[in-house]
C-alpha cells in the first residue's frame, strides 16, 4: 500500500440482504448462495462471525467459507425475513452459547493450563483453559468472559455478586 492505494480500494466488504444472499440449512449446518449480477455462487458450508459480539449481537456479522475466510458481511439481522433471521439466530446461539458460572469450585494450573471445576445454570460443569491470563475477557470492571480449549465461553455476570470462595479462587487471573 506503499503506492497510495487506500485500504477502501485493497478491502471490499460486500453487505447482503434477503434480495442478494439465500441462506438455508442441511443437516444441522448452514448454507448460502450468493446472488451477483457476475453469476450466483454457492457455498455448501458458511460460518458466521459477530465482529462486535459484546457490543453488537445482531450486526456486523461476518460470514465465514470452510477455510474461515470471509465471504460477505451481515450488516443487521433485520435486513432478512423472519424465517431466515430466526434460522440465523439459531446458528448464531449455537455457536455463541454461553454458561453463567454461578460458583467455582476450584481452578488448578498445571504446565500452562488451568483446570476449573464450576457450577453454572445447567449444574456441575468442568473445563480447561490454556493460557488463562490471555483466555479471561473483561467486558466491563465486573463482567468477564472465559473461553476455553474448545472455544466455549463461560460468563462471570458480576464479579461483585460471587460469593467470597469463588471470587478468591480467581482473583489472582484478574
Amino acid at each position: 500500500m506503499n503506492n497510495g492505494t487506500a485500504l477502501k480500494d485493497v478491502v471490499v466488504t460486500e453487505y447482503i440482504n434477503d434480495k442478494n444472499a439465500v441462506f438455508s440449512e442441511h443437516d444441522g449446518m448452514l448454507s448460502m448462495k450468493l446472488i451477483s449480477s457476475d453469476g450466483d455462487k454457492d457455498y455448501d458450508r458458511v460460518f458466521l462471525h459477530r465482529c462486535f459480539p459484546h457490543e453488537l449481537e445482531d450486526g456486523y456479522i461476518s460470514v465465514l467459507d470452510r477455510e474461515q475466510n470471509e465471504i460477505c458481511m451481515i450488516r443487521s439481522l433485520s435486513d432478512f425475513s423472519d424465517d431466515v433471521r430466526k434460522m440465523l439466530e439459531r446458528e448464531l446461539k449455537r455457536r455463541y452459547r454461553v454458561s453463567v458460572v454461578k460458583r467455582i469450585k476450584s481452578v488448578n494450573e498445571r504446565y500452562g493450563y488451568s483446570y476449573w471445576k464450576i457450577e453454572d445454570e445447567n449444574g456441575a460443569c468442568e473445563f480447561t483453559v490454556r493460557d488463562t491470563y490471555r483466555s479471561i475477557t473483561k467486558i466491563s470492571s465486573d463482567r468477564i468472559y472465559i473461553t476455553d480449549v474448545d472455544g466455549n465461553r463461560y460468563e462471570i455476570p458480576s464479579l461483585e455478586a460471587l460469593d467470597r470462595k469463588s471470587f478468591r479462587k480467581i482473583e489472582l487471573f484478574l
